[in-house]
């Protein structure tokens, strides 16, 4: 896997791209993670598909900027759109999980045209969001004192670590070194001392403030209009939505919902049984073989870098 950075409108945005041949698709990350979320499917659909996994704006090793920025789906699309002139795709696969989907979504209602398919897997969408750990951290934003923000933040380390351990429906599959990769981004702890995140322990942690005050703006700016208020109509690539059967995060039943809403593309609905609110965590093998299926279903064989064959998923 290689990372590499582009400027786009002013900003510094990070990726990782895996895979030479086949479809691009872009895979597009939710809360409160960032491009290494896509790791696990990213591996295994790279020898068929040319990958690329990014950090949006205010995550990740992407810039955090605190003004001058409007914080929207819409923007997320736009950057979206310029990042594939930067790669020189006119066209990609777009695929995206909670924030990301609803990102995945808009893009492809703004951007039919450039839209080669679309994946939302457990996606904000409609009214089922924000989830409240999320408007939580929204309202510290609006402490502008970054000494008084952090000691309002000092308990994120262990929220986020309980908050992961719930989103997951076999909280052991989420090991303490992907704990760990969660956590890096807003604080920096101390293993040697005995600093546990797994354990929710920041008792030798260091609270980043980059890091977090992007989150925050990010959770501040959150408006369920974008999602609500969403053309979905205008979504015309064949889609596929895929939900965790134990999301307690976000409905499951919700993926009929949003079903109804795509009136002019052929939607596939896929459950994802025994996964929670990441299947891409979880079920890494169940949710690339669903990607690579749904590709050849409507872009054939020839769309793979070789032809799949089977054996990521036991049968």
């Amino acid at each position: 896997m290689i990372s590499e950075f582009a400027e786009v409108k002013g900003h510094r945005l990070h990726y990782v791209r895996d895979g030479e041949a086949g479809l691009p698709i872009f895979l597009i990350h939710g809360v409160p993670s960032a491009s290494f979320r896509w790791r696990p499917v990213q591996e295994l659909i790279s020898p068929y598909l040319n990958t690329y996994a990014y950090d949006i704006i205010g995550m990740g090793k992407s810039d955090k900027p605190r003004a001058g920025w409007d914080y929207t789906f819409e923007n997320d699309a736009h950057m979206m759109a310029e990042l594939m002139d930067h790669w020189g795709h006119e066209k990609m696969v777009i695929c995206g999980d909670d924030w990301g989907g609803g990102i995945a979504l808009t893009f492809a209602a703004l951007y039919p045209e450039r839209t080669e398919l679309l994946i939302a897997i457990d996606p904000v969408c409609l009214d089922i969001w924000p989830v409240p750990e999320v408007e939580a951290v929204g309202r510290a934003h609006f402490i502008e004192d970054d000494e008084e923000f952090l000691a309002a933040m000092s308990d994120l380390p262990a929220k986020m670590a309980q908050t992961l351990r719930t989103m997951i429906y076999k909280p052991w599959k989420l090991t303490a070194l992907d704990q760990r990769e969660y956590m890096e981004p807003y604080q920096t702890v101390d293993y040697a001392l005995g600093g546990s995140q797994m354990l929710g322990n920041n008792a030798y942690a260091t609270l980043k403030l980059d890091g977090i005050r992007g989150l925050a703006a990010r959770a501040a700016s959150m408006n369920t209009s974008w999602t609500i208020d969403l053309d979905y109509s205008q979504i015309t690539a064949p889609t596929m939505i895929m939900w965790g059967a134990r999301d307690i995060f976000l409905d499951p039943k919700a993926r009929f919902r949003l079903k109804n809403e795509i009136v002019n593309a052929p939607v596939r609905v896929q459950l994802v049984e025994e996964a929670g609110h990441l299947p891409g965590v979880e079920r890494p093998e169940f949710v690339a073989e669903s990607i690579l299926d749904f590709v050849t279903e409507h872009r054939t064989l020839g769309a793979l870098a070789q032809p799949y064959l089977g054996g990521l998923v036991d049968e």
